[in-house]
């Protein structure tokens, strides 16, 4: 199928107007009017997934970490992200990220955080302009109650049940008790604002820096930090999976070597 067939699908998924202003999402490598019969998600295009997806012959890698992430001048081996889009450009693989569109999504990467966690009475921790949608239910992150109080130690339990390679750290005692949850994949950190505004008494994220924990401290917030692989990759399995069901003809699959780098 066209490539341009599956950009569409992946945009019905994750909207890429969903995703955040400073974000590089979409198309980065490739011709729209190619043929495609592979695909392969992925966190990272890294040397180690890339010849997994040469290897596989695979004509798309679907990212989802946009590489590159900031505006280059050149295009060359003499960095690692030039040595490995020239790689990707010389096998005939297009390059798609979704990112913070696929974070924000209604089935998106924050939203299956909620469901992991059980939570109850989802919203966004903020809601998007209304020029990018109307749906109040939508936006960036997530946040909701819990049906009773329960300690970080079962929040901890709750998520290494379905993320079973998570890397836990957390700001408070392992029995201290919180009833609403704010969600960020990935550096989550720098939106410990949204989560208290929400009156949110804890927030789980990939990962923060010494003084965002402090900040979140001083909120009486709980930060839990699962590590950001951890936070982000299985929800790429997901997408693979949403992926499949949109396009038959593709064969879709995920890399089988990144978790294991982590």
């Amino acid at each position: 199928m066209h490539l341009t067939t599956v950009l569409n699908a992946l945009q019905s998924i994750a909207p890429l107007e969903f995703a955040e202003s400073w974000d590089n999402v979409g198309l980065s490598v490739g011709n729209r009017n190619r043929q495609v019969e592979r695909a392969m998600t992925c966190l990272t295009l890294t040397a180690t997934t890339l010849a997994e997806a040469i290897q596989q012959q695979v004509q798309l890698v679907i990212c989802h970490h946009p590489i590159p992430f900031k505006p280059i001048n050149k295009i060359t081996d003499d960095t690692t992200t030039g040595k490995l889009l020239v790689q990707a450009i010389e096998a005939g693989i297009a390059i798609y990220s979704p990112h913070t569109a696929w974070d924000n999504a209604k089935t998106g990467i924050n939203q299956q955080l909620s469901a992991f966690l059980e939570l109850e009475n989802v919203k966004p921790l903020q809601t998007f302009a209304t020029s990018i949608s109307t749906d109040e239910t939508l936006g960036v992150g997530r946040y909701g109650k819990l049906s009773v109080s329960v300690s970080i130690a079962e929040i901890i339990r709750r998520i290494s049940s379905k993320i079973p390679n998570i890397q836990s750290r957390h700001t408070h005692a392992a029995d201290h008790c919180v009833s609403k949850v704010g969600i960020i994949c990935g550096s989550g950190g720098s939106m410990l604002s949204l989560a208290a505004r929400r009156g949110c008494d804890a927030m789980l994220t990939g990962e923060a820096t010494y003084h965002q924990c402090l900040e979140a401290e001083s909120l009486g917030i709980a930060m839990l930090m699962i590590g950001h692989h951890a936070s982000e990759s299985f929800a790429m399995k997901e997408l693979a999976i949403q992926l499949q069901l949109l396009t038959p003809e593709l064969r879709v699959t995920t890399s089988e070597l990144e978790d294991s780098l982590f």
